[in-house]
């Protein structure tokens, strides 16, 4: 029965169908299955043709072999055009696919909102936990604001470190002046006049 069908299906459209096509044009509840055996059959009684370009197999009545040669060439130009349409939809669908799943991957790789919320509550847990041990630990100092502390210390050694190169700069360039005439090295100078060289960062 289902081999009649397909048969008249693909007489009365006079055009080439995939399996796919076939199916969705069957009356409901023919199954795929049955459909692809029943082509099998038509094919090898030579009533069907069957064209497979790539992936896809395209199926159609099979030319009269009586008729003219341009006949049979319009046949096969119809097959290879609708082979390519459905090569092209095959492409689009495959490369929404792969987004799709891009799409999928990148949200498994994220954390849910429940699991964001958890993570949250324990960050703010913490900081509240290293916050009261820092209150504890000034309280029993009897310190104030360490960061106001360590700013004014940041403070004043740039001041000192400023004017600590200022005036080994001017020191650098009596020395350097003096050497212009002097007879001996550096050191030796240094020797002489007791300058005590230490490196200061």
């Amino acid at each position: 029965m289902t081999t009649e069908a397909v048969y008249k299906f693909l007489e009365s459209r006079h055009r080439p169908f995939n399996v796919n096509d076939i199916a969705s044009n069957l009356p409901e509840g023919t199954k795929k299955p049955a459909i692809q055996q029943s082509l099998d059959k038509l094919v090898k009684a030579g009533k069907v043709l069957e064209k497979t370009y790539g992936k896809i197999k395209i199926y159609c009545i099979a030319p009269d072999s009586t008729k003219e040669p341009h006949e049979l060439i319009r046949v096969d130009r119809e097959l290879k055009a609708h082979a390519n349409e459905l090569e092209t939809k095959f492409q689009s669908l495959d490369k929404e696919i792969k987004s799709r799943e891009a799409t999928l991957a990148t949200l498994k790789a994220t954390p849910s909102l429940e699991e964001a919320q958890r993570e949250y509550a324990l960050i703010e847990s913490r900081v509240e936990q290293l916050d009261k041990k820092l209150n504890d630990l000034m309280a029993a100092n009897n310190s104030q604001d360490l960061g106001e502390k360590k700013k004014k210390v940041q403070k004043s050694y740039d001041l000192y470190s400023r004017e600590y190169h200022k005036r080994k700069r001017l020191c650098t360039d009596v020395i350097d002046s003096i050497l212009e005439g002097y007879p001996g090295t550096k050191k030796a100078l240094y020797d002489e006049i007791g300058i005590d060289l230490k490196i200061v960062g």
